[in-house]
C-alpha cells in the first residue's frame, strides 16, 4: 500500500447508519473526501476541486468562495433576479400539454447557477441554456463516478466536456473578469464593483498560494463544480419532490398548498431532501487513525456514511421518520433536510441556495427569510397545474446506481403558462 493511499485498497470499510454517528463522522477532521484518488486524479476529471480538497487548502478555498453565498446575495437572487427569469422561461418551456419536468428544472436552475459560477449566458436563448445543461449532465456523471456503471466512459465524456466548457464559456468570461480585476489592482475601480461570482473571486485571489489553484485546468474544474452543483441537484430535487407528492392519495390538496404557501413549498423541498438525498451514501477516507462513535477507524479506511438510513433515524425524526410529512415537528437542533447537505468542513456551500434558510419549529418566518430556489420552482409549476403524464412513465438514470437520479420525468399541465399566479 502506498503511503498516501492513492490507488490502494482501503485498510477497512466501515459504515455508519445512525444519525448522530454520521453527524460525528462529518465533523471529524481526520476524514477527508479524497477517498479514492484513482477515480479522481487519474483521468483528471475532478482533481483539485474544492469538494475533494482537504485540510489547509480546502479551508482557504472555502473561506474565499463562501463570500459568494452571503445572505444579502441570496436575497438578491431570490427576490429580484430569479422570479422574472423563471416566469419568462416557464412561459416558453411549457410549450405543450406534456413536457419533461427534469429538463425544465435544469433549464431554470442553470441560469442562476451560471451567474453564480461566473459564466455568462443569454437567458433568452434556449439553445445556449440547453448547451450548458448538456455540459452539466456530463459534469454530474463525473461527480457520481464512484456509482457509475462505466467509469472509463464517464472519464472520457467529462474530459471532452471540460474542453468545450473552457473554450466556449470559461475563456471569454475569464478574459473579461481578469480585465476588471486588473482595474481594481491599478486603483481604477473598486472591489465592490466586481461581479459577485466564483470565477471573479478566484481571479481576485489567484496569486494566493494557500488556495492551490494551480494551472488553468483547475480553475475550469472549480467553476464547473459550482455550475453543476447549482443545476443538476436542484433539478433532481424538484423532480423528486413532485414524484413523492404525485404518489400520495392527497396529491391534489398538497399541490394546492404548495401553490398558495411558499413556506410549505420549502418544507416539501426539505422533507424531500431528507427522504431522497442527492447522494444517498457519502464516502470518506481516513487520513489518520481516528475514532467515531466509539468505533476505531484505521488510517486509509473507507468510511461509508449511509445518509438515506441516517435521515430516517427515528431517534432524530420521530416514530414516523419513514413517512413524508412536511408538517413534521422537529427539535430546532435537527435540520429538516437531515444530513443531505453533509456537515462540518465539507457542508455544501449552496445549501441555502437550493433549500433556503432553516425553518423554525414554529413555522413562522420574517421578511429576511430565504425560501430557496427549488421551493420557488416547485411553487411555480404547481400554480401552472402540473400533473403526472397519463401516457408516459418517468425514467430513472440508468448510468448510476443512485436511486434519486432521473433521466426524464414527463408531466402534463392543466393550465396554460399565462394562467400561472
Amino acid at each position: 500500500m502506498s503511503g498516501d493511499g492513492a490507488g490502494a485498497r482501503p485498510t477497512a470499510t466501515i459504515t455508519f447508519e445512525r444519525y448522530e454517528d454520521i453527524r460525528e463522522a462529518l465533523f471529524d477532521p481526520n476524514l477527508s473526501r479524497s477517498f479514492d484518488r484513482r477515480s479522481y486524479d487519474e483521468g483528471n476529471i475532478r482533481e483539485g476541486i474544492v469538494s475533494v480538497q482537504h485540510g489547509a487548502a480546502h479551508r482557504a478555498r472555502r473561506r474565499v468562495e463562501n463570500t459568494r453565498f452571503r445572505a444579502e446575495v441570496l436575497r438578491l437572487y431570490e427576490r429580484d433576479l430569479f422570479p422574472a427569469v423563471m416566469a419568462d422561461l416557464l412561459d416558453r418551456l411549457i410549450d405543450g400539454d406534456r413536457v419533461d419536468l427534469f429538463a425544465i428544472g435544469e433549464t431554470l436552475s442553470v441560469v442562476l447557477a451560471a451567474r453564480r459560477a461566473g459564466i455568462e449566458c443569454d437567458p433568452s436563448s434556449l439553445d445556449e441554456l440547453r448547451r450548458l445543461v448538456r455540459l452539466v449532465d456530463a459534469f454530474s456523471q463525473g461527480a457520481a463516478i464512484l456509482d457509475a456503471r462505466d467509469p472509463d466512459a464517464v472519464r472520457g465524456l467529462v474530459r471532452a466536456a471540460y474542453a468545450e466548457f473552457e473554450r466556449e464559456f470559461v475563456r471569454p468570461a475569464r478574459e473579461r473578469r481578469a480585465a476588471l480585476v486588473d482595474a481594481v489592482r491599478r486603483g481604477d475601480a473598486r472591489e465592490d464593483e466586481l461581479p459577485q461570482d466564483i470565477l471573479t473571486v478566484l481571479l481576485l485571489h489567484r496569486d494566493d498560494p494557500s488556495l492551490v489553484l494551480g494551472d488553468g485546468g483547475r480553475l475550469v474544474r472549480e467553476v464547473a463544480t459550482y455550475l453543476q452543483g447549482g443545476t443538476h441537484t436542484s433539478a433532481q430535487t424538484l423532480v423528486n419532490a413532485l414524484d413523492i407528492v404525485f404518489a400520495r392519495p392527497d396529491a391534489g390538496r398538497l399541490l394546492e398548498r404548495i401553490a398558495s404557501d411558499t413556506l410549505f413549498a420549502q418544507r416539501v423541498v426539505q422533507e424531500t431532501l431528507r427522504l431522497r438525498p442527492t447522494t444517498p451514501k457519502a464516502k470518506r477516507r481516513a487520513e489518520s487513525d481516528t475514532t467515531v462513535a466509539g468505533v476505531r477507524i484505521p488510517k486509509d479506511a473507507l468510511v461509508v456514511l449511509d445518509l438515506e438510513t441516517g435521515n430516517r433515524d427515528a431517534r432524530a425524526f420521530g416514530p414516523t421518520a419513514d413517512a413524508f410529512d412536511p408538517d413534521r415537528i422537529l427539535d430546532a437542533s435537527v435540520p429538516r433536510w437531515g444530513l443531505s447537505f453533509g456537515g462540518g468542513p465539507h457542508q455544501c456551500p449552496g445549501r441555502a441556495v437550493g433549500a433556503g434558510f432553516p425553518v423554525p419549529p414554529t413555522f413562522s418566518v420574517d421578511d429576511d427569510h430565504v425560501y430557496g430556489l427549488v421551493a420557488l420552482e416547485l411553487q411555480a409549476v404547481a400554480r401552472r397545474g402540473v400533473r403526472p403524464d397519463p401516457e408516459r412513465a418517468p425514467e430513472r438514470d440508468p448510468r448510476t446506481a443512485r436511486f434519486t437520479r432521473w433521466l426524464r420525468y414527463p408531466v402534463a399541465f392543466e393550465r396554460r403558462p399565462d394562467a400561472g399566479g
